[in-house]
Order: structure tokens, then sequence, then C-alpha cells
């Protein structure tokens, strides 16, 4: 399964992937894994994982953002469906471009694609995007693609987020 818009490509994300996203990714992103520092090992057992969500239909599903060529790996977009602050029907996205792919756009294309996605399989009617408020470029991402502000949160251990969502 892959979808395209011909510059960028989604796939579900393979064990093979873990060692070129631990080479590419944001060190604070590859901590978050596991709360530690980013390794080999806890980055495939994290893959492992969402690949055996994906084998059972499970409610995570990681997509590896590549190239169109399919070549490089720019990045990783998650879709989460079991949150306990999502209402019935909504879908979590989380997406992460790689430092040197940023600045493109490629990030506001993955999360079109990903829409595509649920509104194609039917895993969600409306997807939440949460945002610190701080960081522009995600902020940004959510204007492109033509999500709505919805409101803001403070919640412990992970601060201040704007909501953003977007009817599928």
């Amino acid at each position: 399964m892959q979808l395209s818009d011909g510059v960028i490509a989604l796939r579900p994300i393979a064990v093979a992937d873990a060692e070129a996203h631990l080479a590419a990714a944001d060190p604070e992103r590859v901590r978050g894994l596991d709360g530690g520092p980013g390794t080999l090992e806890s980055v495939t057992a994290h893959f492992e994982k969402c690949v055996a969500d994906w084998a059972a239909e499970g409610p995570e599903r990681m997509f590896a953002i590549t190239a169109e060529d399919g070549a490089a790996l720019v990045g990783t977009l998650e879709i989460r469906t079991d949150r306990i602050f999502l209402a019935p029907g909504q879908a979590d996205l989380f997406f992460d471009i790689y430092p040197a792919w940023r600045g493109r756009r490629l990030a506001t294309r993955a999360v079109i694609l990903g829409c595509r996605y649920l509104a194609r399989t039917g895993l969600a009617d409306e997807v939440v995007l949460r945002i610190d408020p701080t960081h522009a470029a995600s902020v940004g991402v959510a204007r492109r693609a033509r999500f709505h502000y919805l409101r803001s949160s403070d919640e412990p251990g992970v601060g201040p987020l704007d909501w953003y969502i977007q009817a599928l």
C-alpha cells in the first residue's frame, strides 16, 4: 500500500527503516519513542510494534514519508484512533519531517495524504492536529492543509497545545 501526490509518498513503516530514521531524525524526536536516548534497538523495537499494529489493523498506523522515487526516507506520519482525548470518529495525526528535508512544505503534503488515507479507509470522520503554539512551522502546516483552530489546552507533561481539526 502506497499513497502518493507525485512529490512524496506514504507507505507503512518497515523495521528496515529504523537505521535510516535514527540517522536522519531530530534526536529529541527519537528520544520520545521510549524516553531514553535513541538507539537502533529502541527504534527497531518501536517499529516492530508499529508493523504489528498494521498487521493487526490496530489503532496506530505509522507511515514512512518518502521522496517520490522512494529512495529517501524524509520523515514519518503517525495516525492514532485510540487516544483518550479523542471523540468517537476522530483520529490524532502527528507528523515529523527530518531536519535536512524541512522547509519544502513536505509536511503539508504528508498531512493531506494522511487525511486521504483516513477518508478512503473510513477509520475516522475528523482529524485532530495538536500543535505546540510556539512552533510556527507546524501551525503553518495546519493552516495550509486547511485545518481549523478548535481550542487550546495545557496538558501536564506536554505543555500548551493548540488543537486544529479537519472534517474528512
